[in-house]
């Protein structure tokens, strides 16, 4: 039987060509016989075929690959490479597995998602750090790091080739390599340099990127992006980019294909006018060069925010305010540019048409803002878009445009400012990008558009498919040229492999006479048209073979490119490749004043990819291109076409690239319509022609495309020999038998030194040949299985069956007696049942009939209830009726009567007030008016002298002053008292020390728990929040209350003063209306102005004290009794003022008198505003309200203190407390009591002061004088008493506000004590212990900054005993003097041993001290450091070096010496952060480890903490740290030892993760000596030994002997068992962390078998932590790694789906999902099916996981696990501690 027959077998799977899906699987229904002429298949959608063939069998349908090769992570392993195996391969990975990067020998084939995928964080970075490509699957990133090793190994320049059509996502593959080159040449965040290059993308995308048909963001440029690297010691890092751009499509400024937009910058700065009202921006649609597409918007993007974005990211990169203003300017002048109308011109006179010129009308408002944006003469830009100059030859001519002429130069302007501004941009961001410094190396990663054929192909898609047909060469020779290495390093003999040569094509386009060539000369022809090149083409191309004309016209052509054949459109090929544009108009922009349009239009055309590019600078936004040669200014005819540019660029980029190593990724896009991992297979395959990854499989084929290792090709395929042909000590001799007897055509493999190589389907032949012997071998041992199971099935149930009828039969005998007594016991029941069931139905029906009878006699009574009930309400609805009728009639003639009965009283009242009237002339009626006035006169006699009994009083009120004084000078005692506040504070300062103790030693013994209660803190802000709203709302009902009592008090006073304001008004209105009434009367009766005088003589005058209501009348005619006189004097009759002569005396004294009242009223005016205002500051004022509300919160300050005083129930500090609180509280009592005194006094001050209310105050006229001395005395009494009451007032108000201060501060200590005692206690019962031990971290951080308040105070308290530690200093230095005498005599008789670290030979009296001297601090740590090797350390006490440290603190505490204490701790500090800084070896640290726990240990058990003296001998506790609280040191030493766990596990971890994989995956221990599963590794392929470590036996054994190494390390320095089990936690938690990234980036090892392995490996490791006796907890992080195993040894059908979800409980969906994905299927493993990755993962998303990143795969390997310090009591004593000699500390150090 032949190869071919015996795969082309019944039940053979192959591929056959179909219409839509362009392969479809299908299946042969009969065996293939050699000559025979069809195939009978059937097609996976059910039909039935027949595959015709010819007779020789070369076109019998390509087979597929056996399953243990679908999905493979490179597809030139295959065994079938052909079109539809890549294409099947590929499908898989993507749809099924959803792998989005797969290889193709050395192209990374990466296709768009479409959705978010978690495969770039730093985590993934960490796992591809080190690998060689192809260890792990396939990602962008394994390739950044084959290009970065290479960097790093050989130093030479490499590139990254992304390319693929627009939307495959180039963009985003090449962002992140740059992303990881950024990582690991700097730091994993973000660093300076990747953030700018970042930042670039923004700009670019903004004004390089547009929408089209095909993608909504593609790049309509190429861009080639040099990251540049240094070497620091061996190490390559970033220091800068430079970026270089290249065919720029420029006509799509100025047109736009419908359904496609303009670059996005364009709509962007439409979308933010808002923000620049000065461009005069309109709605994209209303532009020109904004409207033609028809699609202005994007789905699901802003405009304005990317405009946002694209100005951050230009601020980022360097660009001025100015600079983007002046930018967004010029974009502007394009936009309204494109509007400016271009019409028709009429000749002069006439009507008729100038088809020759056109107009552009001078009012044009877009002429009018483009000139003004850009800056530039409206006149100017308008003449030269409408005319032309010749250049003929002695004289310029001027022709004018026509219309169509006209618009072009407005484009041609528009695409040359937008291209000009575009290299601008580019200049300033490599001028960020570059730092200037010496470039070691570079890696250029190249985004470049792939090949491009459109239903119109114009001049750009011509450049883009020869940039590509020069790429395909290129990749084309260096794919060959590897594949030629590989047969030549393993030694085989090859033959030359033919391959696809594109230089005829690219002869075509850039030889002598080709396409290009052709295309220069007609541009430079005068008369040159699209037309006449096309027919040259025609002519002088024919002869190239790529070519083709069409067959109908000449308007177009066709090029055979690689991939496809292009049709190419000529019209506007000339016109894009001369690219003109107007002299005159360029030269209008450049004498443009805005400085940028300037600088823009005079930058110089340079090939950015040209080495000389790199010469480049820009200063101050100027671009300066400086060359080693003078440049010449081409002129028109010699001028540089696009064509000749772009393919001197492209040269320059292919020159680049020949010199560094490539790397390839080919980007693909799956689908046109964006839907995540849709899959479109005549999209794709077209792609994959295009981009050349079948040429590289064509390529492999054409070779030997498989290759497997020795051991892996023995360990799959041993059971096709017999076991005398294998020998395992020899598996290349073993291998070759393999493949000699099976395969008998030489040529169809070949030996390697280190491979097997093999043609194409020859592995699938082999695999076939296995598939059917283990299936005989199989269908053997099925049988010999199936006959014991079936027998011993047989007996069982025979032996069943015989039981079964013993057991019935006495069943049925049992059955048949009880049916004869349950047939008895029914009779006798069913008797007494039907009597019970009488009885019940006769009491049922007897009961029935009473309640229908009751129910009826109810009814009838509710009935005539209801009767009677309407019948009294109708009666009195009749009665209320009536009523009101009655009402309304007898209110109607009322109202008839009253108003007849007014109208009569108004015609009586009326003719009275006639009558009235005329009486009112009448003198009588005067005498008796004037006779109430003298009654009123004697009453103000009486008033009078009331005021002068008032006025003694008021002498005999400033004798009380001096009572006043006497009780204000009380008031200073308030000094001494307020000293005895201070002396309380003292007290205060004890009771909180030792507080202080009592809560460090609380905090010190949880300090372990504060790590893990973050939430708590929330909730604990949140409360106190809410106390605070609280407070805050009390605070402000007590302030409305008190603005309430003001308003109140103010009202009252303001209401008091306008009534007696009124009062005065009224009087004064009414005296002054009587004397105008009275004038006529008063002069015609001259006598009675005598009797007037003579009662003015005896009497008083009303004074008038005028307030801010009747001020006003002052300044008017009214001058007061005045006004009177002078109107007597003005209006008498000369035979009355002969009369007046007379009583000249009489009338003098009146004017005398009135003159004084005037005075004595602005006197007693002034001393009313004084009195006011004194007694205004003697009110209830603020202060007085807040003396009352600190009495309040006194009170409730002294009843939360009676709840600290009861909540405390233990210590001598109690009592303290107790005291002081009494001592306190009696001395704020009596503070209040004088308070309210104080207050009293004041009070009746201010009411003895308002008694003297102006309007009372009267005189007489004969005690004027008396008077006004009582009116001067009262005013220097007012005085002296306003001064008096000032200085009183500001003492009191100096000495409340001392008291309220003070209060203030004591209420804060009791806030804070009270949180600290009541919280800690109450939500100790009520919260967890989270919630309590985040509580209390908050509460001691709290407690901290009240303690640093009170370290003011107790500056004063050292202040006042500096004397006494004075004189305890001398005299401890004395006391030491006499000791060291004494120990100096007595050690010259005794000896010590110098070998031994703790001796029982004892000094008299010893201390455990250590004296030293500051200034040999240093040298002391440096010996301490240097002198403890490890091998000294064993032989020393643990923590040795921490007891010498703490007995020199000791002894610094003895001495009172602050300073050096200080000193000696942070030098200790200083120099153990040095060591962990450094490198230094494992066992340093953990020494030191070990010394500064002890250290932290020693300081709390030293520290007169209650939590931990508690088990102090009295020894101990007498030498407790007297004065020192190194509360904060221990804060210090307690982050130092974190420190030192960080640093330790991370250079364990760094000496482990080595040995983790191989030990966990790789190692087999049921096949020792292979290399881990499945097919050849990539990394092999390409030289690395695939061998694992045989030396050190075992991978298992060297891991766990290396944890073993550090464990007895732990041991021998006296590391603690709590502390060596949390390290070994943590480094069992990364040792799971590294196997777990490891297993979810293979996909090859997710198998049955590597679950075996991983579960005897991890129980290895089980067993050798439970050997030393560890807690369980510490393998808990290896629980992930467990559940991994169980997952893929579980089965993995529809039924397990539950199973499956409790098992992995600490694993995540994607974790699962990832390992489901990537599993590998054995032979006779059923399929994972779509329905149950569906079903399990709904079962995994309804789990509640405490993860928050569920969408991770892998497990962060960075992540330390908080570290427990916990304290441990010491029974070493002190004073038995001896310094070792070997230390050489003896100089330094002394024992006292």
């Amino acid at each position: 039987m032949s190869s071919e027959e015996m795969l082309y077998a019944q039940g053979a799977k192959i591929w056959v060509p179909h219409a839509d899906l362009v392969w479809e699987s299908a299946t042969l229904e009969e065996s293939y016989r050699k000559g025979a002429g069809f195939l009978k298949i059937c097609t996976d959608s059910g039909k039935l075929k027949e595959v015709k063939l010819k007779a020789d069998g070369s076109d019998l349908p390509p087979l597929r690959n056996p399953a243990i090769l679908v999905g493979q992570n490179d597809l030139t392993t295959l065994s079938y490479l052909h079109e539809p195996g890549v294409l099947h391969n590929l499908r898989v990975r993507f749809c099924e597995r959803q792998i989005i990067y797969t290889y193709c020998g050395i192209i990374l084939v990466a296709i768009n998602p479409y959705a978010e995928m978690p495969l770039y964080g730093p985590s993934i970075i960490r796992a591809y750090r080190g690998h060689a490509m192809g260890d792990l699957e396939p990602h962008i990133f394994a390739l950044a790091e084959e290009a970065y090793t290479k960097l790093e190994r050989e130093n030479c320049n490499l590139s990254i080739i992304v390319s693929g059509e627009s939307g495959a996502g180039k963009t985003v593959s090449a962002k992140y390599a740059m992303r990881y080159f950024a990582a690991v040449g700097g730091s994993e965040s973000e660093t300076q340099v990747e953030r700018k290059v970042l930042a670039s993308s923004p700009i670019m995308e903004a004004f390089g990127n547009a929408k089209t048909t095909r993608n909504d963001n593609s790049s309509r440029f190429g861009k080639f992006t040099k990251l540049l690297f240094r070497n620091q010691m061996g190490v390559m890092f970033l220091q800068g980019a430079t970026m270089h751009t290249y065919l720029l499509e420029k006509s799509r400024v100025v047109y736009q294909a419908q359904g496609e937009r303009n670059y996005h910058i364009f709509y962007q700065l439409c979308a933010a006018r808002s923000k620049y009202p000065e461009l005069v921006l309109d709605h994209q649609d209303k532009f020109q060069f904004l409207n033609m597409g028809g699609a202005p918007e994007i789905e699901r993007v802003s405009d304005a925010e990317q405009f946002n974005e694209t100005v951050q990211a230009m601020t980022v990169l360097g660009f001025s305010i100015q600079q983007i203003a002046d930018i967004v300017k010029i974009l502007a002048g394009i936009l309204h540019l494109g509007n400016i109308q271009v019409s028709k011109k009429f000749n002069e006179g006439s009507e008729e048409e100038d088809s020759d010129s056109c107009d552009i009308f001078h009012n044009d408002i877009h002429l009018q803002i483009t000139a003004d944006l850009l800056r530039v003469s409206a006149d100017d830009l308008r003449r030269w878009l409408l005319m032309r100059k010749i250049e003929s030859v002695n004289e310029y001519v001027l022709i004018p445009n026509s219309i169509e002429a006209a618009q072009a130069a407005r484009d041609a302007l528009a695409k040359h400012i937008y291209a000009k501004l575009f290299q601008y941009i580019v200049g300033v961001l490599n001028k960020s990008l570059n730092n200037g410094s010496k470039q070691c190396s570079f890696i250029g990663v190249l985004d470049i558009y792939g090949f491009e054929t459109f239903e119109v192909n114009s001049f750009e898609q011509f450049c883009i498919n020869y940039a590509n047909e020069k790429l395909q060469q290129q990749f084309n020779q260096h794919v060959f040229k590897l594949e030629q290495e590989e047969y030549l390093k393993e030694g085989i003999t090859w033959t030359m492999i033919d391959f696809y040569d594109n230089q005829p094509c690219i002869d075509l386009i850039e030889s002598r006479l080709g396409v290009l060539d052709l295309l220069d000369e007609e541009c430079r022809m005068p008369k040159g048209s699209d037309e006449s090149w096309a027919g040259k083409l025609i002519g002088k191309c024919n002869k190239f073979p790529h070519f083709e004309k069409p067959r109908f016209g000449t308007t177009s052509f066709f090029i055979k490119h690689f991939s496809d054949t292009v049709e190419y459109d000529v019209n506007g090929f000339l016109e894009k490749n001369r690219d003109t544009v107007s002299k005159e108009l360029t030269q209008v922009l450049s004498e443009s004043n805005m400085s940028l349009a300037k600088q823009v239009m005079t930058l110089e055309e340079i090939d950015t990819l040209c080495v000389d590019s790199a010469k480049s600078s820009t200063l101050g936004g100027r671009v300066v291109i400086s060359a080693g040669r003078k440049q010449v200014v081409p002129s028109k005819q010699h001028r540089k076409t696009v064509g000749s540019q772009f393919q001197e660029s492209l040269a320059s980029l292919i020159s680049t690239l020949h010199a560094t190593t490539p790397h390839y990724v080919r980007c693909i896009k799956p689908n046109d319509d964006k839907v995540a991992f849709k899959w479109e297979t005549a999209k794709i395959i077209q792609q994959l022609r295009a981009c050349g990854v079948l040429e590289t499989v064509r390529i492999s084929a054409a070779g030997f495309p498989s290759r497997w290792l020795y051991p892996d090709f023995y360990m799959r395929y041993q059971l096709l020999v017999y076991r005398s042909k294998l020998d395992k000590n020899d598996m290349k001799l073993s291998c070759r038998n393999i493949v000699m007897k099976w395969i008998q055509d030489e040529d169809k493999y070949r030996f390697g030194n280190t491979q097997i190589f093999f043609r194409a389907g020859q592995v699938a032949f082999l695999e076939q040949v296995r598939a059917n012997l283990r299936k005989k071998y199989i269908t053997i041992v099925q049988s010999v299985v199936r006959r014991f199971v079936y027998r011993r099935q047989f007996l069982r149930i025979q032996k069943v069956i015989n039981g079964i009828q013993k057991h019935a039969r006495g069943y049925l005998a049992r059955e048949r007696t009880q049916k004869m007594r349950e047939a008895r016991a029914g009779l006798i029941l069913s008797k007494y049942a039907r009597g019970w069931l009488c009885r019940r139905r006769y009491l049922r029906l007897r009961h029935s009939i009473s309640g229908i009878q009751t129910y009826a006699r109810g009814m009838l009574a509710r009935n005539k209830f209801h009767a009677m009930r309407d019948h009294y309400r109708a009666v009195q609805i009749q009665r209320f009726v009536r009523g009101a009728l009655a009402r309304r009639a007898y209110q109607k003639r009322r109202r008839n009567i009253i108003i007849c009965q007014a109208a009569i009283r108004r015609f009586l009242a009326r003719r009275k007030f006639k009558r009235m009237k005329a009486e009112a002339k009448t003198i009588s009626h005067m005498e008796n008016k004037y006779m109430g006035l003298e009654n009123k006169i004697i009453s103000m006699q009486q008033r009078i002298d009331e005021l002068n009994r008032d006025n003694s009083n008021l002498k005999h009120k400033t004798s009380e002053i001096s009572v006043l004084k006497m009780k204000l000078e009380l008031k200073k005692t308030l000094e001494a008292e307020f000293k005895n506040v201070k002396a309380a504070c003292q007290d205060k300062d004890k009771l909180i020390e030792a507080l202080n103790k009592q809560l460090e030693a609380e905090r010190d013994e949880k300090m372990q728990l504060l790590e893990e209660n973050g939430h708590a803190q929330e909730e604990w802000i949140s409360q106190k929040q809410t106390w605070r709203q609280e407070n805050e709302e009390l605070r402000r009902q007590i302030d409305e209350i008190i603005d309430m009592a003001k308003n109140a008090e103010v009202n009252q006073r303001n209401q008091e003063d306008r009534m007696l304001a009124e009062i005065d008004n009224r009087e004064l209105n009414e005296a002054y209306q009587r004397a105008i009434k009275d004038k006529e009367v008063i002069e015609n009766e001259n006598f009675m102005l005598k009797e007037e005088l003579s009662r003015l003589t005896a009497g008083s005058f009303s004074l008038h004290a005028r307030k801010a209501s009747n001020a006003s009348s002052q300044n008017e005619d009214d001058v007061g009794y005045a006004s009177a006189k002078n109107t007597l004097d003005i209006n008498r009759p000369p035979d009355l003022l002969s009369k007046n002569y007379s009583y000249n005396d009489s009338t003098s004294l009146v004017v005398k008198l009135r003159s004084i009242l005037e005075e004595e009223k602005q006197k007693h005016k002034v001393l009313q505003e004084q009195y006011i205002k004194l007694s205004s500051r003697h009110k209830p004022t603020e202060d007085s309200f807040r003396v009352s509300e600190l009495e309040v919160e006194n009170e409730k300050l002294r009843s939360e203190y009676d709840q600290l005083r009861t909540s405390i129930k233990h210590g001598v500090e109690i009592n303290e407390l107790n005291a002081q609180h009494a001592a306190l509280q009696e001395e704020v009592r009596r503070r209040r009591e004088e308070c309210i005194q104080l207050k009293a006094v004041l009070l009746q001050q201010s009411q003895s002061m308002r008694s003297l209310e102006p309007e009372s105050l009267q005189m007489r006229g004969n005690d004027v004088n008396e008077l006004m001395e009582a009116f001067h005395s009262q005013k220097l009494i007012n005085r002296q008493l306003e001064s008096e009451l000032k200085a009183i007032t500001e003492e009191h108000n100096s000495k409340l506000v001392e008291m309220t201060q003070e209060i203030e501060r004591l209420n804060n200590e009791k806030d804070e004590l009270q949180k600290v005692m009541f919280e800690s206690i109450d939500e100790f019962e009520d919260s967890n212990v989270d919630t309590l031990r985040q509580n209390d971290r908050y509460l001691r951080r709290e407690l901290q900054k009240a303690v640093a308040q009170f370290l003011l105070v107790q500056e004063e308290l050292k202040l006042a005993n500096a004397k006494l530690k004075a004189y305890r200093q001398d005299g401890g230095q004395l006391e030491h003097k006499i000791e060291e005498e004494m120990i100096r005599n007595k050690s010259n008789g005794t000896s010590a041993d110098v070998g031994a670290n703790v001796t029982k030979q004892k000094s008299q009296n010893p201390q455990g001290l250590m004296k030293f001297h500051s200034s040999d601090l240093d040298k002391i740590l440096q010996r301490l450091l240097s002198a403890l090797t490890p091998r000294t350390v064993v032989g020393l006490l643990p923590g040795f070096p921490a007891y010498l440290i703490f007995m020199c603190i000791r002894y610094t505490d003895l001495t009172n010496a602050d300073d050096d204490v200080r000193e000696l701790l942070s030098k200790f500090v200083i120099q153990i952060k040095k060591m962990h800084r450094t490198p230094h070896p494992i066992e340093n640290r953990v020494i030191w480890l070990v010394n500064s726990i002890t250290l932290l240990n020693l300081m709390k058990q030293y520290g007169d903490v209650d939590e931990y003296v508690k088990f102090n001998t009295e020894k101990q506790n007498q030498q407790q740290l007297k004065n020192f609280n190194l509360f904060e040191y221990r804060r210090v030493i307690l982050d130092l030892i974190v420190n030192l766990y960080q640093a330790l596990i991370m250079q364990i971890q760094g000496l482990l993760d080595p040995k983790i994989v191989p030990a966990i995956l790789n190692n087999d221990e049921i096949q020792r000596g292979r290399q881990a599963h499945g097919m050849r590794s990539r990394a092999t392929s390409i030289g690395a030994s695939s061998s694992p470590e045989h030396g050190g036996g075992p991978a298992w054994k060297q891991l766990i002997g290396q944890l073993e190494h550090f464990y007895k390390q732990f041991q021998h320095f006296g590391l603690d068992n709590c502390y060596a089990e949390q390290i070994f936690h943590q480094l069992l938690y990364f040792i799971c962390a590294v196997a777990l990234n490891c297993l979810m980036l293979r996909g090859d090892i997710c198998m049955w078998e590597t679950g075996m392995i991983i579960r005897y490996n991890i129980g290895c490791i089980e067993d050798w932590v439970r050997s030393k006796k560890m807690s369980n907890d510490v393998l808990t992080a290896l629980a992930p790694l467990n559940q991994v195993s169980q997952l893929l040894q579980s089965r993995k059908s529809e039924q397990d789906v539950q199973t499956i979800c409790d098992l992995c409980t600490s694993l995540s969906t994607a974790q699962v999902l990832k390992v489901m994905k990537s599993y590998k299927l054995d032979d006779y493993e059923s399929e994972i099916t779509n329905v149950f990755l569906e079903k399990l993962t709904e079962k995994l998303n309804a789990r509640q996981m405490q993860k928050s990143n569920s969408d991770e795969f892998t497990i962060d390997q960075k992540f330390i696990q908080p570290f427990k310090v916990v304290f441990r009591y010491s029974d070493i004593k002190l004073e038995d501690i001896e310094l070792p000699s070997h230390l050489n500390l003896d100089e330094f150090l002394t024992k006292i």
